[in-house]
């Protein structure tokens, strides 16, 4: 190669941008806009400030609870919403378009009918995640929220765990992050039934984005910090490869993160914009300067968020 420059080689993952879920929500929420002109949502559709920005723009309102609205267009945000909270909003006459995830109604129909069968639900988790929230509000008993083995070992030294338990999983969640906690129930329980609720084309985004970053020298997750199964992508790829870069957007990324590196790899979270995917291949791929590979940094963690 002239003058010894050697070519960087920028690698995608198989499956970038939104996902379907994130695609039917924000289509159903542009048409009820662009029927309406008018609506509005409890929390974020999805998340990701770009995305909820443009909605808004177009006359998507966020407020914090029903109290104050009698009538008009409630979006519900792809996570769902408890199941209280859709009985308020018909009650007080107001229009529901439900861009609830097809995959997340799924995990809520699974968790009903293990709740059917007589077990306590298990559901493996993020607590204060809206999907979770949701599915705990479809429930007529209290279920059991867990992320780790540490969790499940508690719930059961304080007698919150019982004999007989139902799992489900967080749709988005990584399958491989979940084998110790079952491995523990199924050393602590007497029964435990299993319904796998993780979406399938999202553990084969993962599965390919592990792959991956097997690969590279540099491995580029694009998406929020307030995305969970961004932060949780990054986590996993971190684990096969140190030099993992979480960010929201190419204005993040800076030159000496990335000129060292002769073959990068980049994925997304699951709400993230197909353009600022395409902004950060662009941005490492039409970098000048020459790769140094004797540069190699120490493994770094995540970009701060903007």
């Amino acid at each position: 190669m002239a003058d010894g420059v050697r070519k960087r080689k920028v690698s995608l993952a198989r499956e970038v941008g939104f996902c379907f879920g994130v695609k039917r929500a924000i289509n159903l929420t542009r048409q009820a806009l662009e029927e309406r002109g008018d609506a509005f949502i409890v929390g974020d559709l999805v998340h990701n400030r770009r995305v909820t920005d443009e909605l808004e723009a177009k006359g998507l309102r966020k407020v914090d609870d029903l109290t104050s609205q009698s009538g008009g267009a409630m979006v519900v945000r792809a996570h769902g919403i408890p199941l209280a909270q859709m009985q308020a909003a018909q009650e007080r006459g107001i229009d529901i378009v439900d861009a609830t995830c097809p995959i997340v109604h799924r995990a809520r129909d699974a968790a009903r009918s293990l709740e059917e069968r007589g077990c306590q639900v298990v559901i493996i988790g993020d607590r204060h995640h809206a999907e979770i929230i949701g599915i705990l509000g479809s429930l007529s008993g209290p279920a059991l929220v867990v992320e780790t083995v540490e969790e499940v070992r508690q719930a059961r030294a304080e007698h919150r765990l019982l004999r007989k338990v139902g799992v489900i999983f967080q749709t988005t969640r990584a399958l491989e992050m979940c084998f110790g906690i079952l491995h523990e129930l199924l050393a602590l329980c007497r029964e435990v039934q299993v319904i796998n609720t993780i979406c399938r084309p999202v553990q084969a985004r993962q599965e390919d984005a592990l792959e991956l970053a097997r690969t590279v020298d540099l491995m580029l997750v694009v998406g929020s910090a307030t995305s969970a199964n961004t932060v949780e992508l990054a986590t996993l790829c971190r684990h096969y490869n140190p030099h993992t870069l979480r960010i929201q957007s190419a204005d993040e990324l800076r030159d000496e993160q990335f000129a060292w590196a002769e073959h990068i790899g980049i994925a997304s979270g699951l709400s993230t914009p197909d353009e600022l995917v395409d902004a950060v291949r662009e941005r490492v791929a039409t970098f000048a300067g020459p790769v140094v590979p004797e540069h190699r940094p120490e493994a770094p963690g995540d970009v701060a968020p903007a």
